[in-house]
């Protein structure tokens, strides 16, 4: 298929650090293209990938702007339409109301929490095969006509599992309220263990950063490397004895959480958002009920985590978070959009 992968202008593919959607991006459509599929993508110019390449900014432009948004979709749409394509994957809401001027079939990943302008615009254009990334996720939008669960995956190859930790926890991604900073920190004080930090502060939590994740950033145990590049990340997660995930937010999926089970260490962390079905209990982590820290400092100290099966929790992302079982699935629904676009215009001809 002829398939045109609309990724973002505020981070490169693949990122060096943060960018969850567009690690996906680089993931997805890096498998495609080993699967014979003609794949473009719209993302930074200083992007690296097997695929077509075409950049309107050759740099990302941050922080992330509505107008840099809009801007960098539409001229992507723009190409999409003097060009000639089966599918187009949009990653960007504010590129719906535009997809029409393409004329070619839509699919939109959903990678928020839910946001009423965006739930509006999603009501008001059902032609577009919409995917979300939980069930969870789903459950709290409005409700879509053309719509599916498909999982995040990524490529086992780059992260090989770990059979023994180093007796540390870890926690991984934006340094925040939402994602529960500041109580992974709490749970290693309760414990008494060391824990290895990576990720960086984001200018709309700066104040939360100063006033209840900075001060703990001093107690003993407590190593911060900052934002993390890959190889960096599965340092940490390889020898870390769990990943520490006490969210605070109906997070609509959570990739570290899939880089750690990859790793063979488990999550650990609240029953919230995607993680009820994304982590199998006892197999690839524990979850506690929300907000429950000192149940969760319990987990960390159990025989349970201490006697964990690395091996087990590997295999069992692998089989179930791998790029190719993504891919696979993406591969219906872009037959099933480019199938409804062909009955389409066979009814205006």
């Amino acid at each position: 298929m002829r398939i045109a992968m609309i990724s973002t202008p505020f981070i490169r593919m693949p990122p060096v650090g943060y960018g969850g959607t567009e690690l996906f991006c680089y993931e997805l459509a890096e498998e495609l293209d080993t699967r014979g599929h003609a794949v473009t993508v719209f993302t930074t110019g200083d992007s690296i990938t097997s695929c077509r390449k075409r950049a309107l900014y050759h740099r990302p432009v941050w922080p992330p702007t509505a107008a840099d948004e809009v801007n960098h979709v539409a001229w992507a749409l723009a190409e999409i339409a003097r060009g000639s394509f089966d599918v187009v994957h949009l990653n960007s809401p504010l590129g719906i109301p535009l997809s029409a001027f393409a004329r070619v079939p839509i699919v939109y990943t959903l990678h928020h929490h839910r946001d009423e302008s965006f739930s509006r615009i999603y009501a008001s254009h059902p032609q577009v095969f919409h995917v979300a990334i939980s069930r969870r996720q789903l459950e709290l939008e409005v409700p879509l006509l053309r719509a599916r669960v498909i999982h995040h995956g990524l490529s086992p190859s780059r992260y090989p599992p770990s059979l023994h930790d180093e007796g540390y926890l870890a926690h991984i991604g934006r340094y925040c309220e939402e994602k529960g900073t500041h109580l992974a920190l709490d749970v290693a004080r309760l414990v008494d263990m060391p824990i290895h930090l990576g990720g960086r502060t984001h200018p709309q939590d700066r104040t939360f950063f100063e006033e209840n994740i900075a001060p703990r950033l001093d107690l003993p145990g407590v190593v911060d490397h900052g934002e993390v590049d890959h190889e960096q990340k599965i340092r940490i997660l390889s020898g870390a004895r769990a990943l520490v995930c006490p969210l605070l937010w109906e997070e609509p999926f959570g990739l570290v959480a899939v880089e750690a089970m990859l790793c063979g260490t488990p999550v650990i962390g609240f029953s919230r958002g995607s993680f009820p079905e994304i982590v199998d209990e006892g197999i690839t982590g524990f979850l506690v009920p929300p907000d429950d820290v000192e149940a969760l400092a319990r987990v960390a100290v159990s025989p349970e985590l201490a006697r964990f099966d690395r091996g087990r929790c590997a295999r069992r992302a692998r089989d179930r978070f791998s790029t190719s079982v993504m891919a696979t699935a993406y591969e219906s629904v872009y037959r099933r959009a480019a199938a409804a676009g062909s009955a389409a215009r066979a009814r205006v001809a």
